[in-house]
């Protein structure tokens, strides 16, 4: 066996689970990574299951995401793609810069997936202290695995953490994605805000896409790493594949 049982289950006395979704690479028409999620039986995400836990749980709760994360995308058929796997890290501030990497290279080690495929999803990027998210970015990157910063939204705030320790891929909030037809801000603050991360060295994935014509937008504004009930909801336990399944043409 790869894993010890409890780490294949999180918390199973609060009903908790992985489940995936993919993230899709709207210019070359393939999954480029699938992320890992937190769930529980009631829909709750990973950082409504974090909220309510206890800090001292906060740092093994994500040891032991990571760990199940690898070993059930390898279980579900990962090894038999290209695609990247994106892992959570809620608790950042609560455990060492690396302790998510090396329990995930640790499992990635038995279960045959490079580190150079993991994808570390820094979510509360903003409120964890400078130079231990400068280290949490450096070690990743000397790793091979990328960083994304999770939840860039309306606040200006956001931005400056991104452009200061430069993770490789940062992830809009999905309120500010949802909608973008119907919301004149929203587009205007997305055409301004995507040269800007770009020009840092950062990809963008857009959250919360839900119409082909946002689709299309997010192509013109250089977004094509995109999620969403358009792309495919999340799924316990399996790698979904995508509904979108060609590249996306310009608006």
């Amino acid at each position: 066996m790869v894993l010890d049982q409890e780490d294949l289950q999180p918390a199973s006395r609060r009903g908790l689970h992985i489940a995936f979704r993919p993230i899709y690479d709207i210019a070359v028409g393939r999954v480029f990574a699938y992320e890992a999620m937190l769930r529980s039986t009631d829909g709750e995400d990973g950082d409504d299951i974090f909220e309510q836990l206890p800090r001292a749980h906060h740092a093994e709760l994500d040891r032991r995401v990571a760990i199940a994360s690898v070993h059930l995308a390898m279980t579900a058929g990962l090894d038999e793609n290209n695609a990247r796997l994106l892992i959570p890290i809620h608790a950042a501030k609560a455990a060492a810069p690396g302790a998510s990497l090396a329990a995930a290279a640790e499992a990635g080690r038995r279960a045959g997936l490079p580190a150079e495929r993991l994808i570390f999803a820094v979510h509360g990027y903003g409120e964890i202290p400078g130079q231990h998210l400068a280290d949490l970015v450096e070690g990743h990157r000397r790793a091979g695995s990328l960083t994304a910063f999770v939840g860039l939204g309306h606040d200006p705030v956001g931005f400056s953490p991104c452009v200061r320790y430069r993770p490789e891929m940062v992830r809009l909030d999905r309120e500010l994605v949802t909608g973008i037809d119907n919301s004149w801000s929203r587009r205007l603050m997305l055409e301004e805000l995507t040269p800007k991360l770009r020009d840092h060295g950062m990809r963008v994935i857009a959250d919360g896409v839900e119409s082909d014509s946002a689709l299309r937008r997010l192509r013109s504004w250089g977004i094509f790493h995109v999620q969403g009930d358009l792309v495919a909801p999340p799924v316990a336990g399996m790698l979904p594949p995508s509904r979108i399944t060609r590249p996306t043409a310009n608006a």
